[in-house]
């Protein structure tokens, strides 16, 4: 006579349940990194940085863009 654990493992309901923790698993584990990790900051001397890497320094250092107004 099967008992309830062994009506319980032959169930659909508990392959899709597993499969859905797997997959779960599996999304928590790519986007829960970071995919694009952000740029570190420039470092050196800055005549060779590019405008791309001054941008980032100024925003990091808290300088207002260039048209922008400062915040107050």
């Amino acid at each position: 006579m099967p008992t309830q654990l062994d009506n319980m493992m032959k169930s659909k309901n508990m392959v899709l349940a597993f499969g859905g923790a797997v997959a779960a698993a599996a999304l928590w584990t790519i986007w829960g990194s970071d995919m694009f990790p952000a740029e570190q900051d420039p470092t050196g001397d800055p005549e060779g940085w590019s405008r791309e890497d001054m941008r980032r320094w100024l925003a990091a250092v808290g300088v207002p863009w260039f048209g922008q107004r400062a915040a107050n």
